[in-house]
């Protein structure tokens, strides 16, 4: 399974509308091969790996790949795009890059996206060659990819299903003795067999806290202590979440409290999750429910999520954007007594829909949990 070739041309078109609009010649997209930056190429070209794309405003895209890459016989199960671009080896990107602009570059200005990904030398190549005309295009990939398409949703979809097959095993290899090393591996293995190629899983597994790692060290879990788990498996690159704070054994009678203190806050949280919903007021909503309950909530209680595990922005008091049908969002707002004692942190991928919100697992955390029933 993989995205269309008519969703990648919807995307071309979307894109060179904008692209029109703002006065722009050419983009010059740049990626990498982690959770944070490989949304953009891989929105152009099902890569996920990072790398350089030229979007020009006619004819088809030009990707630039290192040669052992490009001439590779895995390469068309790895890119969706592959029959819509026009791959080019390239062991000096650089030189590449300019000889591109050459060709697209008619005097107006060129749009930079990703610019934090740009090496130092590809960054002064680009600015010696087109100046006060470099402007960042960001805005134009985050407008059209904070809302999804039917095809992305769908990816979403088989994502959460797949975290949650993974806290379904969770829950039953769970206890005491079990290493960080052996749930980690767990989890990248059902990962991988259901069709992932790669997530973003952050692990605690020592006592009842949340000292997030993304590699596992050699902590075992404790008799009733906690898992907390962030479980975010990315199919055909679009990734959904699913953190849990698992009991090996029970909770104790402290992070009972805060699980039902988190479940509250979902709660609230499902109650004004709809189209035309402030993002800075889902934010004083989830944080105003821990403290109402006597916790904390020190840590960022979601954010957007995507093509990246961080899809541009988070749920913050500064967020000012509109929620809107299309959206994804991953909300888990953390409990604790104070920062660095025992806590929770849980929640959901969360998709806005005309009405309201759908969860997008098929898991009930509390129901499993703690018996509520939401």
């Amino acid at each position: 399974m993989s995205i269309s070739h008519g969703e990648f041309k919807r995307r071309y078109t979307a894109i060179r509308e904008f692209m029109k609009n703002e006065g722009l010649d050419c983009l010059l997209v740049f990626g990498q091969a982690d959770d944070f930056n490989r949304g953009n190429i891989r929105y152009l070209t099902g890569w996920g790996r990072g790398g350089c794309c030229i979007l020009p405003l006619e004819g088809n895209p030009v990707f630039l790949l290192p040669p052992i890459q490009a001439t590779s016989p895995k390469l068309p199960k790895l890119m969706a795009a592959m029959d819509l671009l026009e791959l080019k080896p390239s062991p000096n990107p650089e030189d590449q890059v300019l000889a591109e602009l050459s060709r697209f570059d008619n005097g107006r200005r060129i749009g930079v996206v990703g610019t934090a990904c740009m090496s130092l030398e590809m960054h002064w190549v680009v600015t010696g060659a087109c100046g006060s005309r470099i402007v960042n295009a960001t805005d134009i990939f985050e407008s059209l990819r904070i809302v999804k398409s039917a095809e992305e949703i769908e990816k979403m979809r088989i994502s959460a299903s797949i975290a949650d097959a993974v806290y379904t095993r969770l829950r039953e290899m769970i206890q005491p003795g079990l290493s960080e090393y052996q749930i980690y591996g767990e989890v990248k293995k059902i990962n991988y067999e259901m069709g992932c190629e790669y997530s973003f899983d952050l692990i605690d597994a020592a006592g009842s806290s949340m000292n997030m790692s993304f590699y596992p060290t050699e902590d075992t879990l404790e008799a009733n202590g906690t898992l907390f788990m962030e479980i975010t498996p990315a199919f055909d690159g679009y990734y959904a979440q699913l953190p849990v704070t698992l009991p090996v054994g029970s909770y104790s009678p402290d992070l009972h409290r805060m699980v039902i203190t988190w479940d509250k806050a979902d709660q609230a949280a499902r109650k004004i999750l709809r189209p035309g919903l402030k993002v800075s007021d889902l934010y004083h909503t989830l944080i105003n429910t821990v403290r109402e309950n006597g916790f904390n909530s020190p840590y960022r209680p979601g954010h957007a999520i995507g093509l990246d595990a961080l899809d541009f922005w988070s749920i913050d008091p500064s967020n000012k954007r509109i929620l809107k049908p299309g959206m994804t969002l991953a909300i888990h707002p953390s409990v604790l007594l104070e920062m660095g004692d025992d806590g929770c942190g849980m929640g959901y991928t969360y998709l806005i829909t005309e009405t309201g919100a759908e969860r997008l697992s098929r898991i009930d955390l509390a129901k499993e949990l703690i018996g509520s029933k939401a």
